[in-house]
Parts: structure tokens; C-alpha cells; sequence
């Protein structure tokens, strides 16, 4: 019997084997500077285990990029390596002509009942322009997965400006086919251009390595126009690894996902 497809994630579907696994096509749109999207896949990781774990919600992602991803066919692996109470762990790893290009480990929660969480939180809305005097995000060459959200960046943020630091911040919002959930935001925070490219030219400082993402609201509230503030800085670069630090918030400041990526940033022989 044939086995259903599962919902889609930015225009790609996951299909089920018969091992359990999930089949997925990388398509062109999800290019990037080098191979496949980084954080797509890490999106496509999480709706992989959303699969696996259905009754509960994603809140931590860490991923190890072991190797560059070719457009074309892959396969998901995703095993639910613990269950508890309250957590489950996911282990997912996506394989590729027959190596694990990139392994993901996933912390799913359960709905804390019963007034067991622990709550507390300083809005804290990010010092960027508003959202008309932000600049479309013009990619070069151009890069196909820049145009797979809305964004708009601070005019003194820009790549390659040679800006005073290394940070890029502006807006994003999905696509009208598209909604904020915790795939996503898994991707969108590898989404904007690497805070490096302030500096220097790509690909170094645009390469991805580790990268450790937190969800706080996989459906935040937002305002009618649907914009979210994203900041992504450097502050430290050294022997060949940048860490990057982002951060993606409401407009009125409350904490959606925060991220933590190191990045290649030694020169390429």
C-alpha cells in the first residue's frame, strides 16, 4: 500500500519509506552560497521529528553541518533516542550518496500542566529602523534562498559596506503560502546574510559549522503586517571560526528563537 505523503515544509514534502525514514527532494529554490541551505534542511530536520514525536514541541535544535549538500535527493533518518515525562530527544540525520552530511539532535517538550513552568520575561524590542526605512535584501548572483522569505535590512547593517560592526539586522516574515511555526524559525535563523559579510567577501564567514537554535514561541503574535526583527552579529573571529549570535523577536520585543552558530571564516586554498 502506498504510504502518505506529510505536510509540506517551504514547498518540499517529506515522504515516508518503508524503514521508516523520509525520502525529500532539495530543490533549486533552496540553493545557497555553497550546496543546499543550511537552514532549510535544519527546518526540514524539524518537521522530521514533529513526524516522529507528534505530541510534542520543539523548543531546542543542534545541528553539526558535516558536509556541503548538492541539490538533488537525501533521505531523513529520525529516531526518538529517549522519552520522558515531560522531554523527548530526536536524533535526526539526513544522508546523502551514502554519507551523514548533517546530524541533528532535537529536545521536544511536553505541555507543562498543572502550573509547573517557571516563567519570566524582559521585552526587549531590538533599536532598528521601522520597517519602511529598512532596505529589500538584494542577493547576489543571485542566491535563490534569500528569496524564499520577505526581508528588509537596516540601511547601516548592510553586507559588504564595511560597516563599523560586524552585524546585520532588519525584518523577515514568511511568504503568503507559508506561516511561522518551528521549522521555520529553525530556518529563518540561518535565513539573513552572515553578520561576517559586513567585512569580508564570501564565502568565508558564510559557511556554516555548528549551530545551536532555541524556540521560544513557535507561534508568536504579530502584527498585522506579519514582521518579525532579526539580529545577527560577530563579536569574535579566531583561528578560522567565527561565533554568531542571533536572535529573532516580536515587534514588541518578546523573545521568539534565539541561535548560536559558529562559522568558517579561515581563507579558502
Amino acid at each position: 500500500m502506498t504510504q502518505p505523503t506529510l505536510p509540506e515544509f517551504a514547498g518540499t514534502v517529506l515522504q515516508p519509506t518503508s524503514d521508516g525514514s523520509f525520502d525529500v527532494g532539495l530543490p533549486d529554490r533552496w540553493a545557497s552560497l555553497v550546496g543546499v541551505h543550511g537552514g532549510y534542511m535544519v527546518g526540514l530536520a524539524v518537521r522530521a521529528a514533529e513526524q516522529v514525536v507528534p505530541d510534542r514541541s520543539v523548543r531546542t535544535v543542534s545541528t553539526s553541518f558535516r558536509s556541503s549538500v548538492a541539490l538533488g535527493s537525501a533521505t531523513l533518518h529520525a529516531t526518538e533516542v529517549r522519552r520522558g515525562r515531560s522531554a523527548s530527544n530526536v536524533d535526526v540525520v539526513l544522508r546523502q550518496d551514502g554519507r551523514d552530511a548533517m546530524v541533528v539532535h532535537v529536545t521536544m517538550l511536553a505541555d507543562l500542566d498543572g502550573g509547573r513552568s517557571v516563567e519570566w520575561e524582559r521585552p526587549t524590542p531590538l533599536p532598528i529602523p521601522p520597517v519602511d526605512e529598512c532596505v529589500d535584501i538584494v542577493p547576489p548572483n543571485p542566491v535563490p534562498h534569500f528569496l524564499r522569505a520577505d526581508g528588509r535590512l537596516d540601511p547601516s547593517s548592510l553586507p559588504f559596506s564595511d560597516g563599523p560592526d560586524t552585524s546585520v539586522r532588519g525584518y523577515v516574515r514568511p511568504l503568503a503560502d507559508e506561516r511561522v511555526d518551528a521549522a521555520w524559525l529553525a530556518m529563518i535563523c540561518d535565513w539573513f546574510p552572515p553578520p561576517a559579510f559586513v567585512n569580508v567577501m564570501p564565502p568565508a564567514g558564510g559557511i556554516s559549522v555548528d549551530m545551536l537554535t532555541h524556540i521560544h514561541r513557535p507561534t508568536p503574535p504579530t502584527g498585522d503586517d506579519g514582521w518579525l526583527g532579526g539580529w545577527f552579529e560577530i563579536e569574535t573571529s579566531h583561528d578560522g571560526l567565527a561565533t554568531e549570535r542571533g536572535r529573532i523577536v516580536t515587534p514588541d520585543g518578546l523573545a521568539v528563537a534565539d541561535s548560536i552558530q559558529t562559522r568558517w571564516t579561515a581563507a579558502r586554498g
